[in-house]
């Protein structure tokens, strides 16, 4: 295919247009990630320490990185299910027939090139139900709060209970006890808007946090979208042209 002069310019444009674009989001989020740095280097640590924790919230301290044990007060379960869970999930699912139209090419034994549609039949896991349970009441650093005031990690597959034919209950739970480091404002004598660091300590949460991985992610993705508005100009001149 001859490449042309115009498209070769007309593709210089766009490159140019979009690196000048990248470039200004780029510090945007750069300038972002600085102020979100400066908070972070400035909040107070607490270590495992449940005294100076009631202080910070007593006091209002505002930002802080504290490192501790998250534990569930009142944890949930399912009769059939072995163990006690934050959280536990229960998904009732019956395997099932379905139907699809599939083309398929084959070569005949004369060369020539032929499709078919036929239809396909398969079998998948449907979830016809879904239900859960949820603790109410959690503790970090041996202080009770209200299960919605730390996000617990994500909760992973338990068991698969067969409960008759081509049925099947399935279970997804999160543990009770989590030791890491929760980010938080303290103020009010409470905690809020936290987040929570599973297996951290409160440096490697910092160097988590700190480490400008969304500047790299998006010249990754806004190249790629260079890449295709290019590709996208050459086929629809090339297809305009035809």
């Amino acid at each position: 295919m001859e490449i042309k002069k115009r498209e070769v310019i007309a593709s210089v444009v766009i490159v140019a247009l979009m690196l000048i674009i990248g470039f200004a989001i780029s510090e945007k989020i750069r300038q972002r990630l600085l102020e979100d740095y400066q908070v972070y280097d400035t909040a107070t640590q607490i270590d495992d320490d449940k005294e100076l924790f009631e202080y910070g919230m007593k006091t209002n301290v505002g930002y802080a990185f504290v490192y501790g044990e998250l534990k569930t007060l009142d944890p949930v379960s399912y009769p059939e299910v072995s163990g006690k869970y934050s959280y536990i999930k229960k998904e009732e699912q019956e395997y099932r027939r379905h139907s699809r139209k599939v083309t398929r090419t084959y070569t005949d034994s004369k060369g020539k090139t032929h499709t078919k549609t036929e239809i396909e039949y398969y079998w998948t896991w449907d979830t016809m139900r879904t239900e859960s349970k949820t603790a109410n009441k959690i503790s970090f650093l041996d202080i009770e709060f209200a299960y919605e005031k730390i996000p617990f990690p994500s909760s992973h597959q338990l068991e698969i209970v067969k409960t008759g034919y081509h049925k099947r209950n399935v279970y997804y739970g999160t543990e009770t006890e989590f030791r890491g480091t929760i980010f938080t404002s303290l103020k009010e004598n409470t905690i809020n808007n936290t987040k929570f660091y599973k297996s951290q300590t409160i440096a490697e949460t910092i160097e988590a946090l700190e480490t400008g991985t969304e500047i790299v992610i998006f010249w990754i993705l806004w190249i790629l979208l260079i890449i295709g508005l290019v590709i996208g100009f050459y086929y629809l001149e090339n297809k305009w042209l035809d």
